[in-house]
């Protein structure tokens, strides 16, 4: 698990301005008037932690979990070493994740980020699982809303 971090490489684009695969609009949608302070985003198989927040995160750290069924039995999966990031500037987004596209497809799994900043104090983000690996999700809203699913609770380091 390599670290990996890209400045300025990731542009979040309101649903209502997305296109699909193949150009055309998608159906018309309200606009979104809200900005997203972090957010996930997904290049090939690699989950990054954007940070718009316009200020430096001190600490970030990730950690995966999952699960898998089969008929009546479950096996639970996790990620024993996870990314820790130090000192994330504004804009730029770090790897917290990354997923194989043909084995992973059976698992939900989920990822945890633990952050620690000024303004956001230290919090714990959860977004929602997904079958194959977590997509692009926003996780905080410039109104200090948590996105659609995501948990985001007080966080007290041990």
């Amino acid at each position: 698990m390599k670290k990996k971090i890209i400045t300025n490489g990731f542009t979040w684009i309101p649903m209502d301005k997305r296109v699909d695969r193949f150009g055309l609009p998608l159906p018309p949608r309200k606009p979104e008037k809200r900005k997203p302070l972090l957010w996930l985003a997904r290049d090939g198989n690699e989950l990054f932690l954007v940070n718009n927040s316009g200020e430096i995160i001190n600490l970030i750290i990730s950690n995966t979990g999952g699960f898998t069924t089969a008929d009546n039995d479950y096996l639970t999966v996790s990620e024993g070493n996870g990314y820790e990031y130090n000192n994330v500037l504004p804009g730029d987004a770090v790897k917290v994740d990354e997923y194989d596209g043909f084995y992973d497809l059976d698992y939900v799994l989920q990822i945890t980020i633990m952050l620690q900043s000024t303004k956001l104090g230290s919090i714990e983000i959860i977004p929602p699982a997904e079958k194959g690996g977590v997509g692009e999700t926003v996780l905080l809203w410039d109104t200090m809303e948590s996105g659609k699913n995501v948990t985001i609770k007080n966080w007290k380091k041990s």
